[in-house]
């Protein structure tokens, strides 16, 4: 089972919002949907909700086409929340149940049963503006995976949600691996694209920029990437113009080398000159960095 996106495009008067856009997702794959803010996340996503329809371009899940799919194969968690804010929250999710072809009491039993696994369970009465805001997250991602989609889209998942509340989300979206569900993870939170993520497909202007998984794309940008920690603060490395500094606090950085020719040891003599040295190691490039050189690019 895959879902497969072929050629995408959709504009919008002058914009171009996709511009060719491919990708492939296999069951028991997530994959993390990135970009920087306008890349065209949001309208590839709406495009496989089937809320856009493509200019050109095909969706396919399992070789048919999406027009022709039932809704209820997908959950949906958008950026914006899609909730009913004067309704009450059980009479609300049972409604969202029946819409995505469970019966009324299959809807309530699982309504029930993932408002309690939220903790949640005292607040089926209230109504939903009454619910704070990551309450109200919750809520949403319940109306997503309420009636067991084979395929999940999440938009931001954890915006909003404490920690502990992040930690179940990642449980969940995890299980689904294991289940054979494919999930398309939206987020700029890249830890959690680390954390989770099978594979990344990286946008930007509407195209494709890398698509693959994230120990290969490391491995392209392995390069001479190091951490160093002093005693005193690092001003003193702005002049020098054989490194560039990824990240920097008082008295640490991360920093590449542009050249390895004699580089770490003008790096360390000029380190010794000015303070001492508590630690210095080769580091591996996060995806942070990456994302960033290649938006660069």
């Amino acid at each position: 089972m895959s879902l497969e996106l072929n050629d995408l495009v959709k504009s919008f008067d002058t914009t171009q919002a996709v511009d060719g856009i491919s990708l492939k997702v296999k069951a028991g794959e997530i994959l993390g949907l990135l970009g920087p803010n306008g890349a065209g996340k949001t309208t590839t996503i709406r495009l496989i909700m089937n809320i856009l329809k493509p200019d050109l371009g095909e969706i396919l899940y399992n070789h048919e086409l999406r027009q022709k799919l039932k809704r209820n194969l997908f959950g949906y968690l958008p950026e914006e929340r899609g909730l009913y804010q004067k309704a009450k929250v059980l009479k609300m999710l049972i409604y969202f149940g029946l819409l995505n072809g469970l019966s009324r009491h299959r809807a309530e039993v699982e309504s029930i049963r993932l408002l309690d696994r939220f903790g949640l369970i005292e607040y089926t009465q209230r109504r939903v503006e009454e619910l704070s805001k990551g309450m109200q997250q919750k809520i949403q991602f319940i109306t997503a995976i309420l009636h067991d989609p084979q395929i999940l889209i999440l938009d931001e998942p954890f915006n909003g949600l404490d920690p502990v509340n992040q930690i179940l989300l990642r449980d969940i979206i995890s299980k689904s691996r294991e289940e054979k569900k494919i999930v398309i993870l939206s987020t700029h939170q890249m830890d959690d694209v680390e954390r989770l993520c099978d594979k990344i497909c990286l946008i930007n202007q509407g195209k494709v920029i890398y698509q693959g998984s994230i120990d290969t794309l490391k491995k392209q940008f392995r390069q001479n990437a190091y951490y160093l920690e002093t005693e005193d603060d690092l001003t003193f490395i702005h002049d020098l113009d054989f490194i560039e500094i990824l990240e920097e606090h008082n008295q640490s950085c991360r920093l590449v080398l542009k050249s390895k020719d004699g580089s770490i040891r003008k790096l360390l003599d000029t380190v010794f000159q000015n303070t001492s040295l508590k630690k210095f190691m080769q580091v591996e490039p996060t995806l942070h960095d990456i994302f960033i050189k290649l938006i660069q690019k």
